[in-house]
This record gives structure tokens, C-alpha cells and sequence, in this order.
């Protein structure tokens, strides 16, 4: 790499919204369990309207199953978007989060509050670097299973061309 990319991030509601829906919905596949959940007790919901008029209570039963099926995914996903809507308001976003340096060594990192310094607040070589994801709006970058930096600005293009030169293939996923 001839020259190294430097970006800072300012993130707002928007891409912070999409980001932590980004991370928890296909990142972390965790609507796989309340999926799940529902289609078993739909499943057993099933079973009991088979047995109406052969068991006593199964049309009862059938129904609780049903409902319970469809409430406990639905207050999943609503507790979801009403926590993610308090933790925009807390942080009082837009407002600087990082600022970003990628070069021959890796990836750097400067907090907000930090970026003056000298040192960044972390640094990350090539072969540490999880994955990374690009999405229309924006590049994830996940240093580890569970922590990830964003480039949301005009650099994104060239974000996603350096990590092409450094990564292998295998932990790049274009979502464009």
C-alpha cells in the first residue's frame, strides 16, 4: 500500500441503527432462536388441533401454544428496537466515535477523545482481523467475534479495496 487511508467516524442514529441490526440479525444470526422457538411450539400447537374432539383441553392447549409461539419472538424483537432507540437518545448521537488508519501493519484505531494522540488506542494486524462485510451504506470491520468498527463516509470504496489487498477472500463478505 502506497499511501495509508485515514478516516474519522462520526456515526448518527441512522447507521448506528443499522449497524447493531446489522450485527445482531446476520452477524450473529440471533434471530435463528426465536425463529426456532415459535416454529416448535407452532409445531406442537399443530399436534394439539389434531387431537380436538379426541382430547379433552387440546383446542385450549392449541391456542395457548399459539400464542405464547408468536408473543415471546415478537417482545424478542420489540425489546430489541426499544433498547436500540433509548441507546441512540443516551449517546446523543451524531457525534465523533473513532477515527480509523489502515496501512501496511494493519489497522489502527483512535477513540473519541484520543484522536489527537500519537498512539492509537489499539492497533490490529492483518492476520487478527476477523471479517469484514460491505453493505451498501457502509464497511464493517470485526477485530474480533464481537467488536467491529464501521466506515460509513466517502472512504468506504477504498476501505473495501485495501481489505481486498490484505485479506484473504475468506473473511471478506460483499453484501452489495
Amino acid at each position: 500500500m502506497s499511501q495509508p487511508i485515514t478516516t474519522s467516524v462520526t456515526m448518527d442514529a441512522e447507521s448506528f441503527q443499522k449497524f447493531r441490526s446489522f450485527d445482531l440479525f446476520h452477524h450473529q444470526k440471533r434471530w435463528q432462536r426465536p425463529l426456532l422457538f415459535a416454529a416448535i411450539l407452532l409445531g406442537s400447537s399443530g399436534i394439539c388441533l389434531s387431537q380436538v374432539g379426541v382430547r379433552e383441553g387440546a383446542s385450549l392447549l392449541a391456542v395457548v401454544l399459539a400464542i405464547v409461539a408468536l408473543g415471546l419472538p415478537a417482545v424478542y424483537f420489540y425489546t430489541f428496537f426499544r433498547d436500540l432507540r433509548t441507546t441512540i437518545q443516551k449517546l446523543g448521537l451524531p457525534r465523533p466515535f473513532y477515527r480509523l488508519r489502515l496501512d501496511d501493519a494493519g489497522l489502527s484505531v483512535w477513540m473519541a477523545g484520543e484522536q489527537d494522540k500519537p498512539q492509537p488506542s489499539h492497533q490490529y494486524p492483518w492476520q487478527d482481523l476477523h471479517v469484514a462485510y460491505r453493505t451498501p451504506d457502509a464497511v464493517y470491520l470485526y477485530v474480533q467475534q464481537t467488536q467491529a468498527y464501521l466506515v460509513n463516509g466517502e472512504e468506504r470504496d477504498t476501505v473495501w479495496d485495501c481489505l481486498k489487498t490484505h485479506l484473504p477472500a475468506s473473511r471478506l463478505r460483499d453484501l452489495r
